[in-house]
């Protein structure tokens, strides 16, 4: 469990910041964050928080399996639709830096939303 939380911590304080913590559950969920000193059961967090959380955990547990960048993929369908400007900054940077070690696949029709994920190779679908 170790190894997990202290990769989605790693993520994580991009996004929110270097006094994050997490607590997992038996199950290996988010179960709490802490931030700034104060505790919350991540179902007090609010939707966009909880997204971004949920999109951490997955990177971590991908980049955890996939060390070095072995290619263990994650595909994200077009999430991240409750975060706010700032915060797909942060998650952009968050998603590529998951991305030096695993392969991150994104979907999306909002491609504005992953603007600020780096070096991605953007391919359109024709429609």
């Amino acid at each position: 469990m170790a190894p997990f939380k202290e990769q989605i911590e790693q993520l994580g304080r991009i996004v929110f910041g270097p006094t994050l913590e997490v607590e997992l559950d038996g199950d290996l969920r988010g179960a709490q964050r802490t931030l700034h000193g104060i505790t919350l059961d991540v179902e007090q967090l609010s939707v966009g928080a909880r997204e971004q959380l949920a999109v951490i955990c997955r990177l971590g547990c991908a980049a955890i399996v996939s060390p070095g960048g072995g290619g263990a993929p994650v595909v994200i369908d077009d999430a991240l639709g409750w975060s706010d400007p700032s915060r797909l900054q942060s998650m952009g940077a968050a998603i590529a830096a998951a991305s030096r070690d695993c392969q991150v696949i994104v979907l999306t029709c909002t491609p504005g939303r992953y603007a600020h994920v780096g070096n991605a190779e953007v391919v359109r679908l024709p429609m």
